[in-house]
């Protein structure tokens, strides 16, 4: 079985070959665009679907999720309480909310959840991700109220959300036992396999090392409560409902996740310190490749 390092080292080194592309012009940063519109409208639905429609779905996957919204939640009140105790405006407050309480358990989480755990890892990735699919269409409906803009268009852009229509219609094909035949098997099998590659190319070329500088102490904060605090008060929370196995290790290495980078989407959709959350993001997305070692290391 490989190292944590070993595990930790691939999509590192896959990120950092984005970037590498991206600093010899081989690719461009607008390119990250495409890439990220090629995974999530077709290579992530075609993965998720391929890997829950055939899947033994347990109880302790279905709360996964709960139990995530209720970390975010936590995460996100006390992130409240730090910025009330500096001060902070409202757009700097809900700017480092949304970083702290936003984990990044789709587009890391499952490239790490699936190195480290194999398929069974990744099948419960994708149901603690669909807590923070969930905070991301909340954020929007509260954000847009707070700040202005069109309701319709956030809750148009949650129903055009197609990994959830993977998960969806995965269950309702695992529910009642129905066969793919074997050219849409395979096609969707090929388009999947190809997720994770892009995912990494994509976050390479959305790497800025000169984001890591700015707001340091706000950013060390984010990311001690992200990375250290958040895996202790997930483990607490899976320990009091009894949660164990599979479901339990998964819990714990998505709970020590960067921020995702929908938080940096919602920050630029609603006028917020956008500056501030790219450092804050790249920051933690840095320091997560040690402290993830540390929990891979524990786990395995």
């Amino acid at each position: 079985m490989p190292s944590a390092v070993e595990i930790i080292l691939m999509p590192t080194l896959m990120i950092l070959l984005g970037y590498f592309l991206k600093k010899t012009n081989v690719l461009k940063q607008r390119d990250r665009v495409t890439l990220t519109d090629i995974v999530i409208y077709v290579c992530l639905p075609c993965m998720i679907f391929m890997n829950l429609y055939k899947a033994d779905i347990s109880h302790d996957m279905l709360m996964l999720p709960v139990l995530g919204l209720i970390l975010s939640i936590i995460l996100a009140v006390m992130a409240f309480i730090y910025c009330r105790i500096r001060g902070y405006s409202e757009k700097t407050t809900w700017t480092i909310i949304l970083a702290v309480s936003m984990m990044n358990t789709g587009f890391i989480g499952f490239p790490v959840s699936l190195g480290v755990f194999g398929n069974d890892g990744l099948l419960n990735a994708i149901f603690f991700d669909l807590s923070t699919t969930i905070l991301f269409i909340s954020y929007g409906m509260i954000l847009v109220k707070r700040f202005g803009g069109n309701r319709r268009q956030v809750l148009m852009n949650a129903v055009k959300f197609i990994p959830v229509w993977a998960v969806i219609i995965a269950l309702i094909f695992n529910i009642f036992n129905i066969e793919l035949i074997y050219v849409v098997e395979n096609i969707l099998t090929y388009f999947g396999d190809a997720t994770i590659a892009l995912i990494m190319l994509a976050l390479g070329l959305s790497l800025d090392f000169r984001g890591i500088g700015k707001n340091i102490s706000d950013s060390l904060i984010v990311s001690v409560i992200k990375l250290v605090i958040s895996p202790i008060i997930i483990y607490i929370l899976l320990r009091l409902v009894n949660i164990g196995g599979m479901a339990f290790n998964i819990g714990l290495l998505e709970a020590g996740m960067s921020t995702a980078m929908n938080a940096l989407v919602l920050s630029i959709m609603y006028d917020l310190d956008s500056d501030l959350m790219a450092s804050l993001i790249f920051t933690n997305i840095i320091l997560s490749l040690f402290t993830l070692t540390g929990i891979i290391s524990l786990l395995t």
